[in-house]
């Protein structure tokens, strides 16, 4: 749990209401005047999701080297974008800017990205010697004028006006995702590579470039957190050698919904805290001082965790093993009523915390709790709810008063148990489901939730999705994707994860190519109008598209010959393959795994049998950048092991072992005894990227090749995917991978089923939504439904099916659905034959 949700998803979530879009799809703002007005004669303009680039036609596309950045308050933001665009145009200078004010806020907003922070507007000079006079001018064209600090770039002058050198290439420096296309950077200060030598004119600027924090007389011991608008701190009072929390805060920066900056937010939690004195429900306050145009705030630190660390190391359904049941319930009915306790003390003072999640409340070691991050606390005659759950905890629109912590505190009663309260903004309905879920689970007393589900229902009640019967379930699947479709766009053919806008709609993870797949393969039926748009677009775009199976034209071509349009599959990946250089990745979900896998489908064994010897080559010395079934060494595992079975050439398997042990050898043993992968933090245990989808590929190794060391291992492995909490439902990240793994042997043809896919099956009703009346998931982060194979709907769909399904279905090249028929692949020589 925890307040920070990844920006580009926020700004995904602006343009509807019920689904992930592209911003360019929001019909209520058309941008600044820049980003929809006539292009002049001579320049190039390039529109994408939250941001415009121009660039003279003569001009090269921008890569490496200097930028100008350039960053300004909202309500200045049009007068500014109208000077720098006017001399960027004027000095034939190529340029970039975030589209719309809201974007702008975002994009400023205290827990987005840091990686975009401060940026509007993003100039591109050709040279030192340009650089030199473009800020020079704009200097001088922007003078009065003031904006968020950069972070990593070098103030010129006393304007908004930063200067930054990026050493990543990249277009107009302006990504789908970022409206100004800044690389993510960690550091606050500006630094050079090493090869770079700083031109003289920023050596003044780069002198007077000094850490304002360096002054104040605190010892930083460490940053505790990084947001837009400044930075906490574990600090020691040089003069009483007192450890203390030192609050950093940044004028025009770390905006809140309302537009208040992190300075403005910070002078009022020192007026809360004031209040607050004494009572013993929130820290104490040391010190308030500035040090130039920064603002500190100093208190006692508080002793203890976040009770959003106490949860996760304490919740019982994340292990597999036996759980004190009661035990938790003990603990998390007394800690509920502990914060309900203190949150009733700030109501008594006239106030509203409004900003209220787990990561709220410090556990003291005496059992109670400190609240702490009170900036966002307002009188109760002004507190309103923001309608967003980045929280999980966010109070609808219209809640006002104490009723916004209520509705917070409700969400409590269920988080402590269930962790998906964002799915109540979505369906405030669903609070009655999930608490008999909750209560089936738990030994709860009966009125513990009562109240809650009143609160969170706010009276709507509606008749839970069934999930009785394979036909029925499979039909309200269907008829939700059906009626999401909007083959009238270019951009998508059914709504899903934000991925699909970097690759237009049509790949098998979160295009339409794994929509149809599944829809097909589970009998939902064939759907020729979308086959034709599937079609349509594969065939224009595949030159120069990316060539990997789940995210790119490999993947397409797979879905068009499973539905029996073998010649068009071949055509979308000889034109894919045109002007291309060759694949470098290695991994299932875009790289040579993938391929090889796809070219044995395609009865292409001579060519997969390349692609693995190249696969096998580079693997020992390039292991995959991320881990598992689609981003780790687990990917080119599958390959070799289905040569092997092609072949029965023995270094095929000796290939696969090489390969998971190198999966292997980035797991640990947790707490319950399971073996999941671990990549700093976190623990990963998803069909993607963690233990799920490891323990598959290795269960098929055991099958050829005794070995007591693997076997222990994917015992343990195996673990992971009997938690009976997910919280995603998808098929790469959740419960849908859980279950479609649990039914491999099902999937196989064996006749075996596993016992735990029954109990993750009926648990898949704890995400389930109803969409137009019909049976439906949400997506990653739970914010918005989502129709795509890896994260929504059409995942699901095909989880179920492998569980309940008549006949063998699953993912490409897993088990049962793995390798092609004899007549698809007779289909696809013949359709080779005649084309000549």
């Amino acid at each position: 749990m925890g307040r920070i949700v990844e920006k580009h998803y926020e700004l995904y979530c602006l343009a509807d209401p019920t689904f992930y879009d592209s911003p360019l799809a929001g019909p209520d703002d058309p941008g600044f005047e820049l980003a929809h007005r006539t292009v002049p004669g001579g320049w190039a303009r390039t529109r994408k999701p939250g941001a415009v680039a121009y660039r003279p036609l003569t001009a090269t596309p921008p890569g490496q080297g200097w930028k100008i950045l350039i960053s300004a308050r909202i309500e200045e933001a049009p007068e500014v974008l109208a000077k720098v665009g006017e001399h960027c145009l004027e000095r034939e200078l190529a340029f970039g800017f975030v589209r719309t004010r809201p974007i702008l806020h975002l994009n400023n907003a205290e827990h987005a990205d840091r990686g975009s922070s401060g940026t509007f507007i993003t100039v591109h000079p050709a040279g030192e010697a340009e650089l030199e006079t473009a800020l020079a001018e704009l200097d001088g064209i922007l003078g009065g004028h003031r904006g968020p600090a950069v972070p990593g770039g070098l103030r010129y002058g006393k304007g908004p006006v930063y200067v930054r050198y990026d050493g990543e290439e990249g277009g107009a420096g302006l990504s789908p995702q970022d409206g100004a296309g800044a690389a993510d950077r960690s550091e606050p200060s500006f630094t050079l590579p090493s090869h770079v030598t700083p031109p003289a004119f920023l050596l003044p600027y780069m002198a007077g470039h000094d850490d304002p924090a360096a002054d104040v007389p605190y010892r930083v011991e460490s940053v505790l957190r990084r947001t837009n608008g400044g930075a906490v701190y574990l600090a020691t009072d040089a003069r009483t050698g007192e450890r203390v929390v030192l609050k950093e805060a940044h004028p025009d920066a770390g905006l809140d919904e309302a537009g208040t900056d992190a300075v403005a937010r910070l002078s009022h939690e020192r007026q809360v805290l004031e209040r607050l004195a004494g009572l013993g429900v929130a820290p104490e306050l040391r010190a308030y001082f500035t040090q130039g145009s920064r603002h500190y705030l100093a208190t006692n630190r508080v002793t203890g965790e976040p009770l959003s660390e106490v949860f996760a190391s304490r919740h019982p359904l994340g292990g597999a093993g036996e759980a004190d049941l009661e035990g938790y319930v003990e603990w998390a009915t007394e800690i509920c009523a502990t914060v309900e306790d203190a949150v009733m003390k700030l109501h008594m003072n006239g106030l509203v915390l409004r900003d209220l999640d787990m990561s709220s409340f410090i556990v003291r070691p005496d059992g109670g709790v400190t609240v702490v991050g009170l900036e966002a606390a307002q009188p109760v005659l002004e507190a309103t709810g923001t309608g967003f759950a980045g929280s999980g905890f966010g109070a609808p629109l219209g809640t006002v008063g104490f009723d916004v912590d209520r509705f917070a505190l409700a969400c409590l009663r269920f988080a402590l148990f269930l962790p998906l309260t964002e799915l109540f903004l979505l369906d405030r309905g669903k609070a009655a489901e999930l608490a008999e879920a909750i209560r089936r689970s738990f030994p709860l007393k009966e009125g513990f939730l009562r109240p809650a589900v009143r609160i969170v229902s706010g009276g709507e009640t509606r008749l839970a999705p069934s999930l009785d019967g394979w036909r029925q379930m499979r039909s309200s699947m269907a008829r939700a994707i059906l009626a999401s479709a909007t083959p009238e766009r270019t951009d998508r053919l059914f709504p899903g994860d934000i991925a699909q806008f970097e690759s237009g709609g049509l790949g098998f993870a979160h295009g339409a190519a794994g929509v149809l797949y599944a829809l097909h393969v589970t009998g939902a039926g064939r759907y020729p109008d979308h086959e034709e748009w599937l079609l349509s677009r594969a065939l224009n775009g595949a030159r120069g598209g990316r060539p990997g199976f789940y995210d790119g034209m490999h993947g397409v071509a797979h879905t068009l010959a499973n539905l029996g349009h073998h010649q068009a599959a071949l055509e979308v990946l000889e034109a894919a393959g045109r002007d291309r250089p060759p694949v470098q990745a290695t991994d299932l979900y875009g790289g040579l795994a993938g391929i090889g896998l796809n070219q044995i489908y395609l009865g292409e064994l001579d060519k997969a049998l390349g692609t693995a010897s190249t696969l096998a080559e580079r693997l020992p010395g390039q292991a995959p950048g991320g881990t598992g079934l689609m981003y780790g060494a687990s990917g080119p595992a599958l390959l070799f092991l289905r040569l092997y079975e092609k072949t029965g050439d023995v270094q095929w398997l000796d290939q696969a072992e090489a390969a998971l042990r190198l999966d292997l050898g980035r797991c640990a043993v947790q707490a319950d005894g399971s073996l999941r992968v671990t990549e700093g933090r976190r623990v990963l245990a998803g069909l993607d990227r963690g233990s799920v989808g490891i323990s598959w590929v290795l269960g098929e190794l055991l099958r050829y090749r005794a070995d007591p060391g693997l076997s222990a291992a994917r015992q343990r492995l195996d673990r992971a995917a009997r938690s009976l909490f997910h919280r995603q439902p998808g098929l790469f990240t959740g419960r849908a991978g859980a279950l479609a793994y649990l039914c491999r042997e099902r999937a196989g043809g064996w006749g075996l089923e596993d016992p735990e896919a029954g109990r993750q099956l009926a648990a898949l009703s704890w995400h389930s939504m109803t969409y137009q009346g019909h049976l439906a998931f949400p997506g990653e982060r739970l914010l918005r439904l989502s129709m795509d194979l890896a994260t929504g709907t059409a995942g699901v769909l095909l989880a179920v099916g492998g569980a309940l399904h008549g006949e063998p279905v699953g993912l490409p090249f897993l088990s049962g659905a793995m390798p092609a028929s004899r007549q698809d692949a007779a289909a696809v020589e013949t359709s080779r034959a005649d084309r000549g």
